[in-house]
This record gives structure tokens, C-alpha cells and sequence, in this order.
């Protein structure tokens, strides 16, 4: 295959942001991705549900630069600054090595904590 041959691979945006929310799912703390009430551990994930995904994982793209904002709830007992770093750092080698999407920025916005009962 030459250079003309080749062609951008685009992916759909519904695809990019379940790779996000599964990667969040997998990070120890974190009890719910969004604002609705479907738990991350213990039940249905709500990453996969379109409605909650939709609005729980944005990525944009200006000048360039990909943006993630991610809105979630964590356990409480957990630091949150370890927690937001370990979805920063999960967030960007899942986009890197699943879609070869390259991001700038990770905003976390935590809504609430979430006690274990």
C-alpha cells in the first residue's frame, strides 16, 4: 500500500467515550460515573448506557487539543487527588492504546461521595 492509499481512521464519539468510561470503572474509588443512580461496582455498569454516557463523558476538540470532562461520584475513604490522578493516567493510556487518540487535559468534576454501606 502506498501513502495515497491511506486513509484517517475516524472514530465515532460514542465509541471514544465508552473507552473512557470503562477505563473509569476500573479505577478503585470511584462508585459512579455521572448523576444517575446506576452504581459502577455492584450493579449495571451506567458507563454503557447511552443516556448516562452521554452526559457523565465529554470529549471535545478545540485547536488541536482533545479534552476529556468526566463527571462521577467516589466512595468515601478514598484521597481524592490519588483518585483523580489515577483516572487522569487511565483515561489517557486507554484513549492512547485503544484509539490512538492523544489528550491534552482530563477535567474531573466530582458531584459526591458515596458511602459504603
Amino acid at each position: 500500500m502506498n501513502e495515497t492509499d491511506k486513509q484517517d481512521v475516524i472514530i465515532a464519539p460514542g465509541v471514544a467515550e465508552s473507552i473512557v468510561a470503562l477505563a473509569i470503572a476500573q479505577v478503585e474509588g470511584v462508585a459512579q460515573i455521572g448523576s444517575k443512580t446506576t452504581m459502577v461496582n455492584g450493579g449495571l455498569l451506567g458507563a454503557l448506557n447511552k443516556k448516562t454516557g452521554s452526559s457523565s463523558v465529554l470529549i471535545l476538540e478545540e485547536e488541536g487539543k482533545i479534552t476529556v470532562d468526566v463527571h462521577l461520584k467516589l466512595y468515601y475513604g478514598y484521597k481524592l487527588q490519588e483518585v483523580a490522578a489515577k483516572i487522569r493516567a487511565t483515561v489517557a493510556d486507554a484513549l492512547l492504546t485503544q484509539a490512538c487518540i492523544e489528550i491534552d487535559r482530563v477535567n474531573i468534576t466530582i458531584d459526591g461521595i458515596i458511602f459504603k454501606v
